[in-house]
């Protein structure tokens, strides 16, 4: 007997729910630099006590989720936030090259306020159109966009049908962001990602299907300080 059309397609739907892949992008917990709004790009700077405390509350959060995979920037920020929040999960973090926190060249290590000071027209294009802008010495956005947009398609290859965690960094996770929405670099300054967010998306057969984005409710609820700026 011939299967109606409004069952073959509940069929392929179902089928496609099936080997759908759920990405849990997190970003790694707070530190001195991101407080004191001090670029950090490839420099390893630690976690500060309160990016603990948020990483612990980033466990609480995902306590009830199966996770089959994690991966992170090699950079201890993001490591670290990664082996807290998925303790006592038996878990090991794969680092990942093409994670890695942005290039800011001359920029890393100097305050905002002493960038602009010193490189005044570069700043001014990095904050009205960072797309079409460079840090001195350092790497663009479309460069970040493509190699960790390489990095998380070769994640999804490996675990269809899986949960995966990633943990990386601001730019990073806002670069992953856009691609995931099919949006171009020049929208890099209309997305968030705060310390510690979760932001969640299903790589259907279809796409990428955002279900929630940089959400902080774990934080809040936790007590724990999030930073107004985005930096």
């Amino acid at each position: 007997m011939a299967v109606p059309l409004t069952a073959l397609a509940v069929i392929m739907v179902h089928e496609d729910y099936l080997m759908s892949t759920s990405i849990l992008l997190i970003r790694h917990g707070e530190t001195a630099w991101n407080r004191a709004k001090i670029f950090r790009g490839r420099h390893d700077i630690p976690l500060n006590e309160n990016g603990r405390a948020q990483a612990r509350l980033v466990a609480a959060a995902l306590e009830s989720r199966q996770i089959d995979a994690a991966y992170s920037s090699p950079l201890s920020r993001a490591m670290e936030t990664a082996k807290i929040a998925l303790q006592p999960r038996p878990i090991d973090v794969i680092a990942t090259a093409g994670l890695t926190d942005i290039d800011y060249g001359e920029w890393t290590g100097l305050e905002e306020t002493e960038v602009a000071r010193r490189w005044p027209e570069e700043y001014a294009r990095w904050t009205a159109e960072p797309a079409m802008s460079q840090p001195a010495g350092g790497e663009t956005l479309q460069l970040v966009f493509a190699r960790a947009y390489v990095a998380l398609e070769e994640i999804v290859r490996k675990h269809e049908g899986q949960t995966v965690a990633i943990f990386a960094h601001r730019v990073v996770n806002k670069a992953l962001v856009l691609a995931m929405l099919g949006l171009g670099v020049e929208r890099f300054p209309f997305i968030r990602q705060d310390n510690c967010n979760v932001s969640e998306f299903e790589r259907t057969r279809a796409g990428y299907v955002a279900v929630h984005l940089n959400d902080t409710c774990h934080i809040r609820q936790g007590g724990k300080n999030v930073l107004a700026v985005d930096f």
